[in-house]
């Protein structure tokens, strides 16, 4: 991997692996805020991953060889807390009328497609399409999939702690057509079944995302 790099949407399971002791910060952005800030059309990087010499646009370069050099200066949390400030300020002068936080997927991915419909003059169902996949790499159908997975996943996070998980219920409630379609979907996106990821995420260190995403759903819904 090289010193600093852009990975554009992941659709699919990432897996990596090292020789040795790494030390690596990963700082991910809605796909929709990034291409925002640095105006690119994010479609043609779903799944890569490049030096992001070659991809980011001058301003957003800047930006993230200044945090790398504060982070070897004087540690992460102080240069993060510097990077913050400055994104919120890029971020401040970019972004698109109607954009606000989302907490779940499924809004967040409704709100896009309102926001193609009113962005320029073209509003065909195509041309809307078109808009949403520049602005995140994903396709709506992605989208709805990646929503109906996230749902999934917190109802049955509920389920582990109320102790009986019905899967074809589950199912349901999420909004997939049946169980097999619920298998197919989380296979698609994770890698593995719900019953492998549910086994997996209770004690596999691997699987530390999976906890701390089950945290998240904790909180209290009005955050």
């Amino acid at each position: 991997m090289p010193t600093l790099a852009f990975s554009g949407t992941q659709l699919g399971p990432v897996v990596t692996w090292n020789p040795g002791e790494t030390y690596a910060i990963t700082i991910a952005f809605y796909p929709d805020a990034f291409s925002a800030m640095t105006g690119l059309d994010l479609s043609p990087f779903t799944g890569r991953t490049a030096p992001a010499e070659q991809v980011l646009p001058p301003p957003m370069l800047s930006l993230c060889r200044n945090f790398l050099d504060a982070v070897q200066g004087g540690g992460a949390e102080t240069a993060l807390s510097a990077f913050k400030d400055e994104i919120a300020v890029t971020w401040a002068n970019a972004r698109p009328v109607g954009a606000r936080p989302m907490r779940w997927t499924k809004d967040w991915s409704r709100s896009l497609a309102v926001r193609a419909a009113l962005t320029d003059l073209g509003r065909s169902a195509r041309q809307i399409a078109r808009r949403v996949k520049s602005w995140t790499g994903a396709s709506q159908r992605d989208l709805h999939g990646l929503g109906h997975t996230e749902q999934l996943y917190a109802k049955l996070h509920e389920a582990i702690q109320d102790g009986e998980v019905d899967w074809a219920g589950l199912a349901a409630a999420s909004g997939f057509a049946d169980q097999p379609h619920m298998i197919r979907q989380m296979r698609r996106y994770t890698g593995f079944t719900p019953e492998q990821l549910r086994k997996s995420a209770e004690n596999d260190e691997a699987f530390w995302a999976y906890r701390l995403l089950g945290q998240y759903f904790d909180e209290p819904r009005d955050q």
